[in-house]
């Protein structure tokens, strides 16, 4: 157990921190809370590239240690991403010599993990963290479907897939401890890896929006007024199932516009399924919003749509609720324990027409709407804070 008498110094190890997604945020945020506990004397986060734009999350007490390297080199999300698991333990030289613990976040930091554990003496006594979002899903639960996406080449996949998995079992193995971010994430973990999760309380601390914020992104936006908005904010890819999104939207009785906030690899596809139902009127695409305008986007919205295939938490569910607002989501993964059923929302299958009966139900019924949204955020504000996190973090060293 690291040294506790001068005060704990913490090391956040990810491979890039590139912009505010998930992923990101709960880096920052828990290392800003942890930075403030009278326990911790400081907190180093250790990465080849930090964005400029995400400086201003940076809390006292807390130090980036950065060589400024990008490591995107293609247009392919996962070649940049096994060139971070290549390149990551390089890092390992930049972790503080007198840091007491070192949390490593996410798959492509693991390779360090295991490095460090197997060939220092030093990093032998230093206690080694694991802080697993969710396990792959190419390697545990979308193998099949990956394997067919590659047709032909899928026969070379399927034993370099197997090999991943065998080695990802095997990094997981040399941390002290795993830790998730919700109940759903620790059971993932324990099925993929036969481990117990820690889990560690999510927060969320957006400030409410201003009335002239909202107005001017709806402005900006060129949202129609007196028009319900459905609200998904998601990043483009095919396991958020925004397709489902989309259908659900067409589905509805009630008139509401679709709003869509992210980017990612699947915005084409989604764009031209928008014009082969007709519904470039109903569904609208808003890119990339920046931590200062998501809550005006969450403000303007009268209901949130989830979709996405087996969440392991769902971030943008519980800015969701945070900000007021009933959630209708597929009833799978996160969501399950983070929406009450029937009090802060609904949880449904994932079918576009039971999606849009739960939409509409809520449309017609504001009285409803509004009580639902009062009780989302006391909720959220009695389960979910970065504070509690600090304190589910530090309790692995008892403290």
């Amino acid at each position: 157990m690291p040294n506790q008498q001068a005060g704990l110094h913490l090391c956040f190890y990810y491979p890039q921190i590139k912009k505010l997604s998930g992923a990101e945020r709960l880096i920052l945020r828990l290392a800003a809370h942890l930075a403030a506990q009278p326990e911790v004397a400081a907190v180093s986060i250790v990465t080849h590239y930090f964005a400029p734009e995400c400086e201003p999350e940076l809390g006292p007490g807390v130090q980036v240690i950065s060589r400024q390297r990008r490591l995107d080199r293609f247009a392919s999300h996962y070649l940049n991403a096994g060139l971070e698991y290549l390149q990551g333990p390089t890092l390992l030289r930049d972790v503080p010599r007198d840091s007491d613990v070192v949390c490593f976040f996410g798959p492509p930091s693991l390779p360090s993990l295991f490095l460090a554990r197997s060939l220092s003496h030093i990093w032998r006594k230093r206690p080694c963290l694991y802080f697993c979002y969710e396990p792959p899903r190419v390697i545990y639960s979308d193998t099949a479907a990956v394997v067919r996406r590659l047709g032909a080449l899928g026969w070379l996949a399927r034993p370099l897939l197997a090999l991943y998995k065998r080695l990802d079992r095997a990094f997981v193995q040399r941390a002290d401890r795993v830790l998730a971010n919700g109940d759903f994430g620790a059971e993932l973990i324990r099925r993929a890896y036969h481990r117990r999760a820690r889990v560690i309380t999510h927060g969320v601390d957006f400030a409410p929006a201003s009335l002239s914020a909202v107005a001017d992104l709806r402005a900006h936006l060129k949202l129609p007024s007196g028009l319900p908005v459905v609200l998904t904010v998601n990043h483009l890819h095919p396991r958020k199932r925004i397709d489902l999104f989309i259908q659900t939207i067409a589905a509805m009785q009630q008139p509401a516009l679709g709003l869509v906030v992210g980017t990612g690899p699947e915005a084409a596809a989604l764009q031209a399924q928008v014009g082969r139902l007709g519904l470039q009127e109903r569904v609208l695409f808003c890119g990339f919003l920046t931590e200062d305008e998501l809550p005006a986007a969450y403000a303007l919205a009268d209901l949130y749509l989830h979709t996405g295939k087996q969440e392991s938490f769902g971030l943008s569910v519980i800015e969701a609720l945070a900000a007021g607002k009933p959630v209708i989501s597929v009833a799978e993964g996160g969501p399950c324990d983070t929406v009450r059923e029937g009090q802060s929302g609904y949880l449904r299958a994932a079918d576009a027409p039971a999606l849009a009966a739960a939409c509409d139900q809520l449309l017609i019924d504001r009285v409803a709407r509004a009580a639902m949204g009062h009780f989302a955020s006391d909720d959220i504000a009695r389960r979910f804070s970065w504070q509690q996190g600090a304190r589910d973090f530090l309790a692995n060293f008892g403290l």
